[in-house]
C-alpha cells in the first residue's frame, strides 16, 4: 500500500494546478521555491481567515471562564484529527498543571474508543484533585473561536495547524506550538522562528517527544510580560484582520483560476 507521501506526490503530479492556503507575505520564499519544483501553475488563496463566530458561548463555559482574570486561562486543543498518545497527553496535562495557571485542555480520540475512559487514562494519580477548580479536561467539540476570544483566555497551546494558529492570532492569544505530524512541524518553525508569533515546546533529542517540564516552560515563556514578540504579534494580527487585504487575496485567486479555464 502506498504511503501518505506517495499518494500526495501522485496527486501533485496528476494535477494541472497546485493551490496552497498561504500568502507571499507569510511564506514568500517558500512559495517561490515550490514554484521552481513543478512545471505547472502555483496559486495561493491567502490565509482564509474565518468569519467571526456567531451566537454566544455556552453558559457552562462562559460561567467558568468568566471566573478568572483577563488573559489568565491557558486553552489547549489539537483539532479534530490530531490525537495525542496517552503518555504525551499525560505530560501535557502535568505541564499545564505545573504552570499554576487555570486551563482548559481538549483531548480528542478516534471514534472507535471510549473517550471518557481514555481521558481518565491520561490523568496522573491525584491530578484531578490537584487542579480542581482551575483545570478542566474535556473531550469532544467545543466552540473554539468563542473560547479563544474570551477575555480570560490569553494563551493557546495547539498543534500548529494553519487554520488553528490563524484563529489564535486573530483572537489575540499567545501561541504555544506543539506539532504532531505532517506540515505542522513546518508551520511551527515558520511561526516561532521567522514570524516570531509563537513559542515551540522543546523536544527530547533521544525520542523526539516532550516532557511536562517543556510544556510548562513554553507556556510560561509565552505568557511572560518580558519578550519581544508583542510587536510581531500585533503586526500579524492587524494583517489577518484587515478585511480589505483578505478579500483581495480571494479575488486574486479567483482571477488566476479564471485565466486557466477561459
Amino acid at each position: 500500500m502506498p504511503s501518505a507521501y506517495d499518494r500526495v506526490a501522485a496527486c501533485d503530479k496528476a494535477s494541472d494546478v497546485l493551490v496552497f492556503k498561504t500568502c507571499a507575505e507569510m511564506e514568500g520564499p517558500y512559495i517561490e521555491y515550490v514554484a521552481t519544483q513543478y512545471d505547472k501553475p502555483i496559486l495561493v488563496t491567502g490565509p482564509l481567515v474565518p468569519e467571526p463566530p456567531h451566537g454566544e458561548l455556552e453558559e457552562r463555559w462562559e460561567t467558568w471562564l468568566s471566573s478568572f482574570p483577563d488573559n489568565a486561562v491557558v486553552f489547549a486543543s489539537f483539532g479534530s484529527e490530531t490525537f495525542l498518545p496517552t503518555a504525551a497527553a499525560t505530560e501535557l496535562l502535568l505541564g499545564l498543571e505545573a504552570t499554576g495557571q487555570p486551563f482548559v485542555a481538549v483531548l480528542n480520540f478516534p471514534r472507535s474508543v471510549d473517550a471518557e475512559a481514555e481521558v481518565k487514562k491520561c490523568m496522573a494519580p491525584g491530578f484531578e484533585e490537584r487542579v480542581k477548580g482551575r483545570g478542566v479536561v474535556h473531550s469532544g467539540w467545543v466552540q473554539q473561536q468563542h473560547i479563544l476570544r474570551h477575555r480570560s483566555v490569553g494563551c493557546y497551546v495547539n498543534h500548529a495547524g494553519f487554520s488553528s494558529v490563524v484563529e489564535g492570532l486573530v483572537a489575540g492569544c499567545r501561541l504555544v506550538l506543539l506539532p504532531m505530524k505532517s506540515d505542522q512541524f513546518f508551520n511551527a518553525a515558520l511561526l516561532a522562528r521567522e514570524l516570531r508569533v509563537g513559542t515551540e515546546v522543546a523536544r527530547r533529542d533521544g525520542d523526539g517527544w516532550f516532557g511536562h517540564d517543556a510544556v510548562r516552560d513554553a507556556v510560561n515563556a509565552a505568557v511572560a510580560d518580558a519578550g519581544g514578540g508583542d510587536d510581531d504579534e500585533r503586526k500579524w494580527r492587524e494583517f489577518l484582520t484587515d478585511d480589505a487585504v483578505q478579500r483581495r487575496f480571494v479575488e486574486e485567486f479567483v482571477r488566476e483560476l479564471r485565466k486557466l479555464v477561459l
